[in-house]
């Protein structure tokens, strides 16, 4: 496939749910053999955690016509799990809930919030105000909770993490239009009850991307946040501080992409606590640079390293994480000739040096929009795969 092409794929917004399209695989990658540790079906959306030694899991799902949210969680590595909790048991609910804006989950000991958009027949995109569902007994029993937001129209794109005194959220909202193309204002709020109660709305950035996900994670008591911004379209890190203060630190990955649509490609970021670094993967869709690129950081995200691109130009949505000791992972999709397939890379040098991609969903399927975490042992990959504009199997391997 030419540049051209692939840029005006990434126009078209190819990544929620539109057709396959065709590209030619690389002859240097490798095929991992793997049994998953975790299936479900009916999956639309997921998320997933890593906190206190556990891993968190919240599936979105369409069972018999109708939409629900599945809580489990795993105490050995993902070897087991938990039954799944049905937290929207006894609701009628009607969720708007895809890849890429996925349903997500924060975690702060007990407790544990669990936010999604709502379809609104009528509204643009059918899209509608956030609920959201709170548990204080670690996931065994769970009860709506009052809206983070304070403006009830539509909210979606949600990014969320806790430290130990707070949660924070944040998220995509019209409720001011500044500018021209298709944008949005990036929202947030804070918790310190345990997700019952929210803080005043605040606007972070008037004008962001209108359809691209966002990436939240706690350093400490900075609440970092990676979104793609506009003017150009490429991805900017910031932080709100134990003040409350926004401060936008840098863009990662100066590509110069100038694109007024809605290319729905987010990042990632991972905090090495043992090294000091913030590792980062961002998309672009620029003519001359498309694909996925890995950079880093040693000062706090003010400056960043050289771009270092992930697989091919084919290369789509990312995820990476980063083990105690500094190891790291980082897994993307890629578009092929039958379909997209999950493929990840390694680094034992913080990012210096990257082993080949290994292929790890089969061939012939729509595998799409892998996430990682990093645990004690390990890492495990998740994603989605299946048929376009249906429902999927949700797919969790483990990677040594």
């Amino acid at each position: 496939m030419n540049k051209l092409g692939l840029t005006i794929l990434l126009c078209l917004g190819f990544s929620l749910n539109a057709a396959i399209v065709f590209s030619e695989e690389s002859d240097s990658s490798s095929v991992m053999q793997v049994t998953p540790v975790h299936s479900s079906e009916g999956v639309l959306s997921l998320d997933v955690k890593y906190v206190d030694d556990t891993v968190h899991l919240l599936l979105g799902k369409k069972i018999k016509g109708a939409d629900s949210l599945w809580y489990q969680a795993s105490g050995d590595q993902g070897q087991t799990w938990s039954e799944a909790v049905n937290i929207t048991e006894g609701q009628v609910i009607d969720a708007r809930i895809s890849r890429g804006n996925d349903a997500r989950l924060a975690i702060q000991g007990n407790h544990i919030v669990a936010i999604w958009m709502s379809k609104k027949e009528g509204g643009s995109h059918n899209a509608g105000p956030m609920v959201a569902m709170a548990s204080s007994d670690k996931g065994k029993t769970w009860q709506q909770i009052a809206s983070p937001a304070d403006w009830d129209g539509a909210h979606g794109f949600f990014a969320m993490d806790a430290n130990a005194d707070e949660m924070s959220l944040v998220w995509l909202d019209s409720r001011t239009k500044t500018g021209d193309g298709a944008t949005q204002g990036l929202r947030y709020s804070k918790s310190i009850d345990g997700g019952q109660t929210w803080s005043a709305n605040q606007t972070l950035d008037e004008r962001s991307c209108a359809c691209c996900w966002n990436t939240a994670q706690y350093h400490g008591n900075d609440f970092y946040v990676l979104y793609r911004d506009k003017d150009p379209s490429d991805m900017t890190l910031g932080k709100v501080d134990a003040q409350q203060q926004w401060q936008k630190l840098s863009t990662v990955g100066a590509f110069d992409w100038d694109f007024q649509g809605c290319p729905h490609i987010g990042g990632s970021i991972a905090f090495d606590k043992s090294h000091q670094l913030i590792h980062s993967t961002v998309g672009t869709g620029h003519p001359e640079k498309t694909g996925t690129y890995y950079l880093s950081s040693s000062d706090m995200g003010k400056t960043w390293s050289s771009p270092h691109r992930l697989g091919e130009e084919t290369a789509v949505h990312s995820d990476l994480a980063v083990s105690a000791n500094g190891d790291v992972i980082a897994v993307w999709d890629m578009i092929t000739e039958n379909g997209f397939q999950i493929v990840f890379a390694e680094s034992d040098t913080q990012g210096q040096r990257w082993s080949g991609q290994v292929m790890l969903s089969a061939r012939g399927i729509r595998a799409t929009h892998p996430r990682t975490v990093a645990m004690k042992t390990g890492f495990l990959v998740l994603w989605t795969e299946g048929e376009a504009k249906k429902a999927s199997y949700l797919r969790i391997v483990k990677v040594d």
